[in-house]
Formats: C-alpha cells, sequence, structure tokens
C-alpha cells in the first residue's frame, strides 16, 4: 500500500505541476519508491525561488531529482543530484528510475536535465553558467572562450560521471535453458527468446520463446508489468536474408514493478549483453529500451533501425534512411552503446 499511496501522490504532484501550482518539487527514493520530500509554490520571480530553496532543501548524504519550473508551466528543469558522498546503493536506485521518472512525468515537460555531484554544483550562479554554456555563445574575448571551453568540459564530465559508475554491471548467472535458446538464437534458428531477471535468486531466467514470431505480435509478448529482456529477429520486409537483430529492454510504468526490480534489471544489463554478443554467439543490429506499452510492430521496427519500409528483397538490398517519427508516440529511448 505504501508504494501505491506514494504512486498516487506523484501524481498528483505531477498534475500540479502541470498546472503552474508547483515553483519546485524534491523527490527522494524510501523504501524502494520514489516520494515527495519537499515542494514549494513560488512567485513570479524564478530566481528569487532558487536562492530561498536551493542548495539549502538537498542533503549531501541523500541523492534525489529537482523539478524546477523556469518560466512556464511547460519549461521544466530536471535536476538529479547524487552527491559523491552518497551510499553508493542510493545513487544506483536512483539511477536506475530515471527513465521511468521521465515518462512519467512526461519528456516533452523537461527542457533540461542537469546533473549535479554536489552541494555547490546547485548554486544559481553555476546553473545559470551551465545554462548559458547549452546556448549559442555571443561574441567572446579569447579570455572569455577559454573560460566557456573549462565550463563545457566540466559540464561534460559531471553528465558521464553517474555512467561511468554504473558500467561495471552486475553480473548474475544464466540459467541452462536460456543459454541454450540464446545459443540457437544467435545461429539464426529461433526468432525470440524473452528473459527476466529473478531477483529473489539473483539469476537470469527464461520467460518465454518462439521459433517464428511475427512482428504484429510482437507486442503481445512484451509484459506490461514487470521489466523484460527480449531478442527478436525481424525477418519479413526488410530486404536482409537473416533478418535483423535487436535486443528490447521494455519497462513498465513506475506502479508496474519495485525500484529493486529496476535497479537490479538497468545494473545487470551491460553485463548481460556483453555475454550474449561475445560467448553466445549474438549480434546485434540494434538495442532499444522502451515503454512496455508501446506498440511494437513492423513499422515501428523498422523505424528503430532505419530501415526503408517501402523496399522489398529483389529491390537491390538495403536501403538506409531516417523516417520521421510518429506523432503519437513519445520520444525514443536508445540504449548506448558500450
Amino acid at each position: 500500500m505504501a508504494c501505491q499511496t506514494a504512486d498516487r501522490e506523484l501524481h498528483a504532484l505531477f498534475e500540479d505541476c502541470k498546472e503552474g501550482k508547483v515553483r519546485l518539487a524534491k523527490i527522494v527514493v524510501r523504501n524502494e519508491a520514489l516520494s515527495l520530500n519537499f515542494k514549494d509554490a513560488g512567485s513570479d520571480d524564478w530566481k528569487a525561488d532558487w536562492r530561498k530553496n536551493l542548495p539549502s532543501c538537498i542533503d549531501a548524504y541523500e541523492p534525489c531529482y529537482i523539478l524546477f519550473k523556469l518560466k512556464s508551466p511547460t519549461d521544466w528543469l530536471l535536476i538529479s543530484f547524487a552527491d559523491d558522498r552518497a551510499p553508493v546503493r542510493e545513487k544506483m536506485l536512483l539511477a536506475a528510475t530515471r527513465s521511468t521518472f521521465k515518462s512519467e512525468f512526461g519528456q516533452h515537460y523537461i527542457s533540461y536535465e542537469y546533473q549535479a555531484t554536489n552541494i555547490d554544483d546547485v548554486k544559481l550562479d553555476k546553473f545559470e553558467l551551465w545554462l548559458e554554456s547549452r546556448l549559442d555563445p555571443r561574441p567572446m574575448t579569447e579570455h572569455e572562450r577559454d573560460l566557456h571551453l573549462a565550463l563545457k568540459e566540466k559540464c561534460a564530465m559531471g553528465n558521464l560521471m553517474p555512467a561511468t559508475q554504473t558500467l561495471r554491471g552486475v553480473e548474475f548467472p544464466i540459467d541452462q535453458d536460456a543459454t541454450a535458446l540464446l545459443k540457437q538464437f544467435g545461429r539464426g534458428e529461433i526468432d525470440f527468446v524473452q528473459l527476466s531477471v529473478d531477483t529473489l535468486n539473483e539469476a537470469i531466467k527464461l520467460e518465454s520463446h518462439a521459433d517464428r514470431l511475427e512482428p504484429e505480435k510482437l507486442s503481445s509478448m512484451i509484459d506490461r508489468k514487470k521489466p523484460r529482456y527480449s531478442f527478436y529477429r525481424l525477418r519479413s520486409g526488410n530486404g536482409s536474408p537473416n533478418g535483423h537483430t535487436l535486443f528490447i529492454y521494455s519497462v513498465p510504468p513506475s506502479g508496474g514493478c519495485t525500484i529493486k526490480e529496476l535497479m537490479l534489471f538497468s545494473s545487470c544489463k551491460s553485463v548481460f549483453l556483453n555475454t550474449a554478443q561475445n560467448a553466445l554467439g549474438i549480434s546485434l543490429d540494434k538495442k532499444i529500451e522502451v515503454d512496455s506499452r508501446d506498440k511494437l510492430d513492423e513499422k515501428a521496427l523498422l523505424e528503430y533501425l532505419n530501415v526503408n519500409n517501402d523496399q522489398s528483397p529483389t529491390s537491390g538490398g538495403p536501403k538506409f534512411s531516417r523516417p520521421q517519427g510518429p506523432q503519437s508516440r513519445g520520444q525514443r529511448r536508445l540504449i548506448k552503446q558500450q
């Protein structure tokens, strides 16, 4: 019940944010659930509101998200704060919820994302320098240009830091049935293998598989309530005799699973993929992360692959282009190549 209550409170907060009733909201992880810790309605002066609340509302040992409204109810800044002194587990829990948190709030409401690793980074002057570095720079003297470049390098290092901390990942054993089917997938013998992370036994286990699976039936194979790793071979309509192979990491809405599950799936993914490709012989054309509610059909998969959907196997080979994304779906979330 605690998770459900927290989920309702967050959704109510998000609605208030979008209606312009909130200037700042601080969200933390408590008992493996996202929880509102502090909020302020603010005034008409966003800079005064910033100085009033930041960084005083932040605890160096407690990672958190800060939602801050800049100039309008559709112009939000998302601050991810994780001090180097904070417990590693707390930082991992926060990182594991990032994609889901943004999806639940609404990607299109977030104009900027700012990552801070110490209290000083959250001071207004530091943020304004960072914001200026993101915009087209005005004509500068040589000295100003040097300072500008130094700031950009510092911001880039700050954005890379959380990823570097999680690159090592967590390695869980893969059960024998899953290993055998993944090898078959690597040899092109089957089209679909789906796996899950067993949080109790700390292992990666087989959930389902299919010798042949038409793309129109793929969505029905994706669990709507739990995270899943899926390997899929798209054979039809792509001009490739062996098809295209995709790794699909599907993530449900925040209320569908625990933060511990999200944390383990996120932490295991890199090491698991490395094993699948280097030890089990799987060659991947694309790795994608999707909301488990997204529609996955041939058209959507070809867009992820940047393959022209109008080609045929006899049209002289595949043509690659970047199609226009459909208006009905949100921003694509791609897994960074590691």
